[in-house]
């Protein structure tokens, strides 16, 4: 398969921020998701504030970011192969997306007004869906890598 030096590119970027944001998001999951059960009630809506703005720079435009290289990857001339696995990976990081913007994100800005037990709960209770979205997403990324790498060689 011959492909533009631009598109090797682009695919290399778009693999590499997969990676990048599994990391983050399981660092914000597993990590940070916890740790907002120790903070005291006094401290919460600055710390939650604090996380809230520094997720965007780390995640959140990266991960917008990936949507967009798997969107534009899908119009390129790549094997068949390589196209129904980016068709997974976009439909993996659509599901995702609509579970951030229609369920978590709502959640997360609600305990802008203050701690919620119940809320951080089912937060953390629901978000196993979106670990599993990431982790086949990425899964799914890294056969892409091997396969790309294996194409470039015929």
């Amino acid at each position: 398969m011959n492909l533009s030096k631009e598109v090797r590119y682009i695919f290399l970027i778009f693999c590499s921020l997969s990676f990048y944001s599994y990391g983050t998001a399981m660092m914000d999951y597993f990590l940070v998701y916890p740790s907002r059960f120790l903070v005291g009630e006094e401290e919460f809506i600055i710390y939650h504030k604090l996380l809230e703005a520094a997720i965007w720079p780390i995640s959140v435009i990266p991960f917008l970011v990936i949507i967009s290289l798997n969107a534009f990857l899908l119009t390129k001339a790549l094997s068949k192969e390589l196209r129904n696995l980016l068709m997974v990976s976009f439909s993996l990081l659509i599901l995702d997306f609509l579970s951030t913007i229609l369920l978590q994100a709502p959640w997360n800005e609600q305990l802008s007004a203050g701690k919620n037990i119940v809320l951080m709960q089912k937060i953390s209770d629901t978000n196993w869906g979106r670990v599993f979205l990431e982790t086949a997403q990425v899964a799914v990324v890294f056969k892409l890598l091997v396969n790309f790498n294996s194409s470039q060689k015929q």
